[in-house]
């Protein structure tokens, strides 16, 4: 059972799109401190099942406010979508800066290091439900922090190219 302010850990998986270093501005100027977690379906269940559980109590909590409400419920998006290969891939924001610790999990990752796409991470967070009429009923992840067991730097756009053997028109030396 989980409580509005329990903080819940996930297993290893990959940062996929993470913006915990620096937050993302693309759609609040205030930016938004965020990462999608790809994760094992095995290792996604219990997430999967707090977030369900938690809309449940909402939608009941729904129900008891409004008995005689025949109306479907309208429902928020899921913080998790199940891909193609099977995975599960979380979504995690929050208006703070989380703590990002390295792989011994006591030491902070100095702010100058910037966590790329692909490094190997788990997230303690907050599951909160909501209910907005503009919205609906849901749930989010509050991201409170990250260990980063393999921390993936750089950029691959500004790596090159590796060199490759040439083709030639037919008849052209």
């Amino acid at each position: 059972m989980i409580n509005k302010t329990q903080i819940v850990e996930t297993a290893f998986g990959e940062a996929l799109y993470p913006h915990l270093s620096v937050p993302d501005t693309q759609f609040n100027s205030e930016g938004i401190y965020q990462v999608k977690l790809k994760l094992s379906r095995a290792d996604a269940e219990k997430e999967m099942k707090t977030i369900n559980n938690i809309i449940s109590k909402e939608i009941a909590e729904e129900h008891k406010k409004h008995p005689g409400n025949t109306k479907l419920t309208k429902k928020a998006p899921l913080p998790y979508e199940i891909i193609e290969d099977g995975s599960v891939v979380l979504k995690f924001k929050t208006k703070f800066k989380p703590k990002l610790y390295d792989h011994t999990g006591t030491n902070l990752i100095p702010d100058n290091k910037i966590i790329w796409g692909g490094s190997e991470i788990r997230v303690r967070y907050t599951p909160v439900g909501y209910n907005v009429a503009s919205t609906g009923i849901g749930c989010t992840l509050r991201l409170a922090s990250c260990q980063v067991r393999k921390l993936v730097e750089g950029s691959v756009a500004t790596q090159g190219y590796k060199a490759v053997e040439p083709v030639l028109a037919e008849g052209k030396q």
